[in-house]
């Protein structure tokens, strides 16, 4: 039995009204389409719906029976047609998204105030982890996408670079607000707060100086960002960061100089599994974080 729309359209319309006649005007289809549409359904459903006369159309028992199952099956009908239309123009659903634990704190704010005030009504669903995290997490939750630093190349993965960030010494502006840059070699006569050796960030620099005959030797060594600029507003050292990674609002003493001889920089990257489509919404949330990182 395959009941479709249009003779359920057809049929609450002629229970309505009681008139073929009518039912067809407001359907906007001919009366002899509407009277087919009404046989048909009763033909698959086995019953008769209406007993006709030449002068009224009157709703059988079984009528009575069915008019409410075929409106409620209407309303489902239009419901999730509306559901389909506004996910569709990301006007709503749900965007889940991984995020390094610095692009969460120092990029991303400003990507979800210009994606919110365009799209309210989309559940928003960002999980920062570490950046080591960011490709094996991917692969096996439910997120769409990820951003974040990751280096090399995954095979199951698509990587795009949003932006990226000159490794700098970030201070405190009192500190150094005259400096335009500073060298490594500088640096190194300064009380300093780098991440930890296991870090891709540190690993990265010590390949760098490594290639230059140079050697890091920080002050102090952390595993979260926060902690490095926490410290470092604090006027415990210089932290070893990139520019991007400084949220200028949660710590407006500080100003970041970039680090020269050798220059390092680092990518802020989208990530996202291969021969998947992403959701009309985390399309536009994409969209939105390509326009504020660039």
């Amino acid at each position: 039995m395959n009941v479709t729309l249009r003779q359920l359209r057809a049929f609450t319309c002629v229970y309505r009204t009681h008139s073929i006649t009518r039912a067809a005007r407001e359907l906007g289809i001919t009366q002899p389409a509407a009277s087919l549409l009404i046989q048909q359904l009763e033909v698959q459903l086995g019953v008769k719906l209406f007993d006709r006369s030449t002068r009224s159309v009157q709703p059988t028992l079984a009528a009575m029976e069915a008019f409410h199952a075929a409106e409620r099956m209407l309303g489902d009908a239009q419901g999730l047609s509306r559901r389909m239309r506004d996910l569709a123009q990301a006007r709503a659903g749900r965007v889940a998204f991984l995020a390094s634990a610095g692009a969460a704190s120092a990029l991303l704010p400003s990507v979800l105030v210009k994606f919110r005030a365009a799209h309210p009504d989309i559940e928003i669903d960002m999980r920062d982890v570490a950046a080591d995290d960011l490709a094996p997490r991917l692969s096996t939750t439910d997120a769409e996408f990820a951003i974040g630093s990751v280096e090399g190349e995954f095979a199951e993965m698509t990587i795009e670079t949003l932006t990226r960030g000159r490794l700098s010494a970030i201070g405190r502006t009192a500190d150094f607000a005259a400096r335009r840059s500073l060298t490594w070699d500088e640096l190194a006569q300064l009380p300093t707060i780098a991440m930890r050796r296991d870090t891709r960030i540190r690993i990265q620099i010590d390949q760098a100086l490594g290639a230059q005959g140079k050697h890091l030797n920080p002050t102090y060594e952390v595993t979260l960002i926060n902690t490095a600029l926490a410290m470092t507003a604090q006027g415990l050292g210089l932290a070893i960061l990139p520019a991007t990674m400084l949220p200028a609002d949660q710590f407006p003493a500080l100003i970041a100089k970039p680090l020269v001889r050798p220059a390092i920089t680092r990518p802020v990257s989208l990530l996202q599994r291969k021969g998947r489509t992403l959701s009309p919404a985390a399309q536009a949330f994409v969209a939105t974080a390509r326009t504020v990182l660039a």
